[in-house]
């Protein structure tokens, strides 16, 4: 295993890919114990394989969002480290397979030079946070919720309160009362509302807690109807650390959220998150409302007429994976991706053959497919022909 230095501007970011390759050699060495390191790796996105001497590399990619750019790039890696295939997945992940442990630390330093991240999208951490990939085109929704998501996911990697936890922990945002991110069967779940007092727009959120699937799915039940913007972060942590100090440890099976919720009762978990609060040195934290940048947004558009033959395959495909934006005269599409996998010979295609017809971001679906946005009514052939 050869050493490598990185070139990146970030120093935590690079302490923590310096420590993983010292850590792999440790392993290697005999220094660290196997499950010691696996639970290491795993807080690193580097999680195990059937097959011997091989690793899934899970890219943590906040609320589904990815650029031309990112996608390219993460195409590139994985021809360079991995098996040259994409594997979107349900948590708005991109996975790649096949990659070599002692690599790995290299991958990560590669893929930050555009800001993708590895960091905790696998192992007891906050997992990848979800929003349902209409946020910020949806026309029912009270305000675009993508820069809460991007608050939650900053605020949380990294954080001492949630690298040592007895299991993961899940949260999503929907944009709606139509919960499209499926909130109500998460650990933690935000659905947007707004209030008016005084006069003024007051924003907030419908919060839930204890959801989960698995083999006991569990509803998430709904323990604030209005929780004002600044206080949702301060409230979440106060129940990682309930989480953190009564969940379970030992039996990895009952260690989720819900089966704390169902052991104690909802209302002792909920007496335990306000002791916590009081406790809590961060009251209220102010979300960045600004902090995700405006998409590019295509301008020239090359009009293409459907053949006739195709014609009644693009109406089918206007009623099923096309719909009206709640910004005039654009529209969102959705791409079907047969099991989440795409080629990386495909992906570049694809960028290619979409960069002129859709704003320069994509989000990944919780159905492991694609949402294009900002298309143009005049585009709509062209984009399916493509």
């Amino acid at each position: 295993m050869q050493s490598f230095r990185t070139e990146l501007e970030n120093p935590i970011v690079e302490k923590d890919i310096i420590d993983l390759e010292k850590k792999i050699r440790a392993f290697h060495e005999g220094r660290i114990h196997e499950e010691k390191f696996r639970s290491l790796r795993l807080a690193r996105g580097v999680y195990g394989q059937r097959q011997s001497g091989v690793q899934m590399v899970r890219i943590k990619l906040p609320f589904g969002k990815v650029t031309f750019k990112q996608l390219l790039k993460i195409a590139d890696i994985s021809d360079e480290y991995a098996s040259s295939n994409l594997h979107l997945t349900t948590r708005q992940d991109i996975q790649i397979h096949y990659v070599s442990l002692d690599r790995t630390p290299e991958l990560w330093s590669k893929l930050e030079e555009d800001d993708i991240t590895l960091r905790e999208a696998c192992g007891n951490t906050v997992r990848n946070v979800t929003a349902s990939p209409t946020a910020g085109i949806d026309p029912t929704e009270p305000f675009d919720v993508s820069s809460y998501a991007q608050a939650f996911f900053e605020y949380f990697l990294r954080n001492p309160i949630c690298q040592e936890m007895g299991r993961k922990i899940k949260i999503a945002f929907s944009s709606s009362e139509a919960d499209t991110a499926f909130s109500f069967i998460h650990d933690l779940g935000f659905i947007p509302k707004v209030k008016i007092e005084d006069g003024k727009e007051v924003r907030g959120f419908k919060v839930l807690l204890g959801g989960g699937l698995g083999a006991q799915p569990s509803l998430a039940h709904v323990v604030h109807e209005f929780l004002q913007e600044d206080l949702i972060i301060p409230y979440a942590e106060s129940v990682l650390r309930v989480f953190d100090r009564y969940g379970e440890r030992n039996n990895r099976n009952k260690a989720r959220l819900k089966f704390l919720v169902n052991k104690l009762g909802i209302e002792e978990v909920l007496r335990l998150v306000e002791e916590e609060q009081i406790a809590n040195k961060v009251k209220t934290f102010k979300i960045n409302r600004e902090a995700i940048a405006e998409p590019q947004i295509p301008t020239a558009v090359i009009e293409e007429e459907v053949p006739s033959p195709k014609k009644l395959a693009y109406e089918l495909w206007l009623a099923t994976n096309v719909f009206q934006q709640k910004q005039q005269d654009f529209f969102g599409v959705y791409i079907k991706v047969k099991t989440g996998d795409i080629p990386t010979d495909q992906a570049r295609k694809f960028v290619d053959a979409v960069k002129y017809l859709i704003a320069d971001e994509i989000r990944i679906t919780i159905n492991q497919g694609l949402l294009l946005k900002f298309v143009r009514k005049e585009a709509l052939p062209s984009l399916f022909l493509a």
